[in-house]
């Protein structure tokens, strides 16, 4: 399965694209900081019209992580900001954006993060309709926090969580699940 046309423009508009719906099963995401508990995450996922990327490593020109080089840079500055992962799925003809980062035990600070990546989306899916034609608007935006990174030990969660809790995520109010490190995780479950 190929991606459509409007994911497949959107894709090839962006530099940090790590997988693919119609090349990978899966999506690593991959915490750079030395210092992280949480180092590495996978989303098991099928083949299908969907594809991820990392903003976090899309923004770094030189020395300096920016968005872009025309934003401002400093302390009282949330917009060059970005989260660890975002997965762009299309299923039925809407698109479900899902937004993830990675943190240690004690998540914070993601709320600027989770925002300042939604606005680059925003922004990506504006220049898609502006400069090939493709309108291409989410339908629904997740947010989630996976946390933790101890070695894995036996521990009982619930395998999907509910509903009520991923359908109603905001920045400031994300999905947050406890994984351990190494974690590996079924894409669906994201999407319940």
């Amino acid at each position: 399965m190929a991606l459509s046309a409007e994911l497949d423009a959107l894709h090839s508009s962006l530099s940090c694209c790590t997988h693919r719906g119609d090349q990978h099963t899966h999506v690593l995401i991959d915490e750079q900081d030395v210092l992280a508990k949480l180092r590495k995450v996978t989303l098991v996922a099928s083949n299908g019209d969907w594809f991820s990327f990392d903003p976090d490593k899309g923004r770094a020109v030189g020395k300096e992580r920016l968005m872009s080089p025309l934003l401002t840079v400093g302390k009282t500055h949330d917009h060059h900001r970005a989260c660890d992962c975002v997965v762009m799925i299309r299923r039925e003809g809407k698109l479900t954006v899902l937004y993830i980062d990675l943190k240690s035990e004690s998540a914070k600070g993601y709320e600027t993060q989770f925002r300042s990546t939604r606005q680059f989306v925003r922004y990506a899916l504006g220049l898609l309709k502006e400069f090939h034609g493709h309108v291409l608007s989410p339908d629904e935006e997740r947010y989630v926090i996976l946390y933790g990174g101890k070695p894995a030990l036996i521990n009982k969660t619930t395998t999907v969580p509910k509903l009520e809790k991923l359908g109603k995520t905001q920045p400031d109010k994300p999905y947050k699940r406890k994984v351990m490190n190494p974690a590996s995780l079924y894409l669906r479950e994201l999407l319940a």
